[in-house]
C-alpha cells in the first residue's frame, strides 16, 4: 500500500478519512448488521488512500466546496463521477427498496447521463475510430451523441443507402485508465484484507476477500469488449423466441476500445409515461423476462443480465401497441448452470415448508466443502426472499458460492426494486408461483411418460429440475403438512 505524505494545509491531515467521514455510508446503505458499517467505512478508507496524494486533496476541496447541508448521498454522487467503482456501487442501490426514498432519489440520476455531457474530444475520438474500422458509416446528422455511462459514451451512426443506424459504444479516454487503476487496488486490497481477520472473524474475512476479488473482474469487464461481444450473441440467442424482449446486435469488428451495435429505439424505462395498467404489466414482464426465464430455462446453462439498474433498460412501444423491454450494456453478464438454478428452486421449496435445507442440498451449490454450521432460513419474508437471505448468510460465513449466484441475488434484488417502483402491489413471490405454474403445466407431457418409465425421470428433463417422484412428494406433503420421508431431490419410488 502506497504510504500517505503529508497534505498542504487546507485539504485536511488524513484526506481519505475525511471524505470518508463526510459520504457517512452507515447513514443511507442498508447492512445486515450494524457491525458491518464500521468495516464497510474502513475499506473505502484504505481504497481512498491507495491514490495520489494530490488527487486526495482535489476530491477533498471538491467536497469541501458543497453547501454544508448536503447529504452523505449527494455527496457519494458527486464522487461517483470520478470513481467509477463507487458510481458501479451507486447504480446497483439506485432502487433498493431497502434504502430510504431521499437517497434513491438521489442515486436515480447516475443509472443514466445525459448524451449532452458527452464532450466533443469524445465525439471527435468516437468520429476518428469508426471511420478507421467502418468507413462506410457516418455520423448522424442531427445528433450523434446517445448516452453517456460511468465507463463509454455511445453514439449513433448511418449506415449507407438507407439500411439504418448503428450505435458505437466507446470507453472514455478518462474511464480506461481509472477503471484499470481501481480494479488494480481492489486486488491489492484482496491480498492485504486476511489483516481485518483478526477484527470480523476467518470466516467473514474470506468473504471480503472474494467479494474485493469479484468487484475487479466486474470494473474490467466494463472494458472488455470481446466479453460484452461474446454476452451479446448469447443473449440473443437466449430472447430469440420472445416478442417482448429485444437484445442489440453485434454488428461489425470488435475494437480494443469499443463495439459496434443494432441502434434500438426507445425510451428509458421509469421516464417512459404509462398508464398504471400498464405500469403493472411492464413490472412483471421486467421479473419475469430478466430473473425467472433464466432461472426456469431449462437448458444446461443460461445466460443473465447481471447488472438490470433502470438506466440499462429501454421500453419500445410496438406496431401491435404492446411494450417491449430492449436490455442494453451486457457488460455485466453471466451463465447459470442448471444444478445452481435447480438448488434455488428447491431451497424455496424447503423455506415453504418450514424446514431448513439439507446439507446434500447445500453441498451441491457450494464451491468450498466446509462444515456448514446449523444454517436457517430468516423468519421474516416469502420464500424467494429467504432463499436469497439464506444465500447471503452462507457467503458472510465464509463458503465460497459460485460467482454466478451471488450475482443473481444482486441482480433479483435490483430487479425486485425496479418493479416495486413501477407497480407497488408487486410480489416477487407471487409472480414465481404463477410462473411456476406454467412451467409445470408445460412439463406435463414429459410427466406422464416418466410415472410408467422412471428411470426417465431425471431433473434435466424438466425446467423447473423436479423430477415428478419428488415433486408429487412435495405436494402431498404441502397437502397434508406432514414431511415426507425422502431426502431433497430423491425419488420416491410409492410416490405416484
Amino acid at each position: 500500500m502506497h504510504k500517505q505524505a503529508p497534505i498542504k494545509r487546507g485539504s485536511g491531515g488524513n484526506p481519505a478519512a475525511a471524505i470518508a467521514g463526510l459520504l457517512d455510508l452507515s447513514s443511507w446503505i442498508p447492512l445486515a448488521r450494524p457491525e458491518w458499517h464500521a468495516m464497510l467505512k474502513a475499506l473505502f478508507e484504505t481504497f481512498l488512500r491507495h491514490f495520489e496524494r494530490e488527487e486526495l486533496a482535489r476530491l477533498l476541496e471538491q467536497q469541501r466546496e458543497m453547501p454544508a447541508a448536503t447529504s452523505p448521498v449527494e455527496r457519494a454522487v458527486r464522487l461517483a463521477s470520478e470513481l467509477t467503482a463507487l458510481h458501479k456501487v451507486c447504480q446497483m442501490l439506485a432502487r433498493n427498496p431497502a434504502l430510504p426514498p431521499e437517497a434513491r432519489g438521489a442515486l436515480a440520476p447516475l443509472e443514466r447521463l445525459p448524451a449532452t455531457a458527452i464532450p466533443d474530444a469524445a465525439l471527435k475520438k468516437a468520429l476518428a475510430l469508426a471511420k478507421r474500422a467502418r468507413p462506410a458509416l457516418r455520423p448522424d446528422a442531427t445528433e450523434p451523441r446517445i448516452g453517456r455511462g460511468s465507463v463509454a459514451d455511445v453514439f449513433r451512426f448511418i449506415r449507407p443507402a438507407g439500411e439504418g443506424a448503428v450505435a458505437f459504444k466507446s470507453v472514455r479516454a478518462d474511464a480506461l485508465p481509472r477503471v484499470r487503476h481501481e480494479a488494480a487496488i481492489l486486488t491489492e486490497m484482496a491480498d492485504e484484507a486476511a489483516t481485518i481477520a483478526a477484527f470480523v472473524g476467518p470466516d467473514f474475512a474470506r468473504t471480503v476477500v472474494e467479494a474485493l476479488r469479484d468487484a475487479a473482474r466486474a470494473l474490467l469487464r466494463e472494458i472488455d469488449f470481446a466479453g460484452e461481444a461474446a454476452n451479446l450473441r448469447d443473449a440473443l440467442a437466449f430472447y430469440r423466441l420472445d416478442d417482448h424482449v429485444r437484445v442489440p446486435a453485434v454488428q461489425g469488428p470488435v475494437l480494443e476500445e469499443g463495439i459496434f451495435m443494432e441502434y434500438v429505439e426507445g425510451s428509458p424505462l421509469l421516464e417512459t409515461p404509462l398508464d398504471a395498467g400498464v405500469r403493472r404489466g411492464m413490472a412483471r414482464l421486467l421479473f419475469r423476462s430478466l430473473f425467472l426465464e433464466p432461472l426456469f430455462s431449462g437448458v444446461p446453462e443460461s445466460i443473465f443480465h447481471a447488472d438490470p439498474h433502470a438506466g440499462n433498460i429501454l421500453v419500445q412501444k410496438q406496431k401491435n401497441g404492446e411494450v417491449a423491454l430492449v436490455l442494453l450494456d451486457w457488460s455485466q453478464a453471466d451463465r447459470l448452470p442448471a444444478v445452481v438454478r435447480h438448488a434455488i428452486v428447491e431451497l424455496c421449496l424447503h423455506a415453504m415448508s418450514g424446514e431448513n435445507p439439507p446439507a446434500a442440498l447445500l453441498g451441491r451449490i457450494l464451491e468450498s466443502q466446509g462444515k456448514i454450521r446449523g444454517i436457517s432460513f430468516p423468519e421474516e419474508g416469502d420464500p424467494l426472499h429467504k432463499a436469497f437471505k439464506l444465500i447471503e448468510q452462507l457467503a458472510v460465513e465464509g463458503h465460497r458460492l459460485p460467482l454466478s449466484l451471488l450475482l443473481l441475488r444482486k441482480a433479483f434484488l435490483t430487479l425486485d426494486g425496479i418493479a416495486q417502483q413501477l407497480d407497488p402491489t408487486f410480489a416477487a413471490w407471487r409472480e414465481t408461483l404463477i410462473y411456476t405454474g406454467w412451467v409445470l403445466a408445460s412439463e406435463a407431457p414429459a410427466r406422464v411418460w416418466s410415472i410408467p418409465f422412471p428411470w426417465w425421470d431425471q431433473r434435466g428433463f424438466y425446467r423447473s429440475g423436479l423430477p415428478t417422484r419428488t415433486l408429487a412428494a412435495w405436494m402431498l406433503r404441502m397437502c397434508r403438512g406432514v414431511p415426507p420421508r425422502l431426502g431433497c431431490g430423491t425419488a420416491a419410488r410409492g410416490a405416484s
